[in-house]
């Protein structure tokens, strides 16, 4: 049984094409925005969460906070696809994403970074820095 990943994307070309490219070795499913895709985990939690950063409304950041407060989310493995840097101006202790790949993202490794993440899930390891 494939791993289940809900893709969070706001643009409708980024969100279809990272579909088509993990359909492969993921059961894909999409949300256009953070409210819809933290509406979807609730109901139907996935294996894996990949979101983009920079949406209207909820944006990455925000998802990954609300995703971790909520205790069946909680332990959710978070992958961040932007085509911008990490923000630098966090708070401490702000929750992070697992990985964190910058735009554009070669499908292999953007392949292996989700195997790794849920790997690292399914061992009860500890965050890994996240790559770009």
């Amino acid at each position: 049984m494939k791993p289940k990943v809900l893709i969070v994307e706001n643009s409708w070309t980024m969100r279809e094409t990272l579909r088509l490219l993990l359909s492969g070795e993921f059961d894909c499913t999409v949300a256009a925005d953070g409210e819809t895709g933290l509406a979807h985990a609730r109901t139907q939690p996935p294996d894996v969460l990949l979101s983009d950063v920079n949406m209207e409304g909820i944006d990455g950041y925000e998802l990954c906070r609300r995703v971790r407060a909520e205790p069946a989310l909680a332990n959710l493995p978070v992958v961040f696809v932007s085509g911008y840097a990490p923000r630098t101006d966090l708070e401490p202790g702000q929750p992070q994403p697992d990985a964190y790949l910058v735009k554009p993202v070669k499908p292999p490794y953007l392949i292996a970074q989700l195997h790794a993440v849920l790997q690292r899930a399914r061992g009860g390891t500890a965050k890994a820095a996240g790559e770009g």
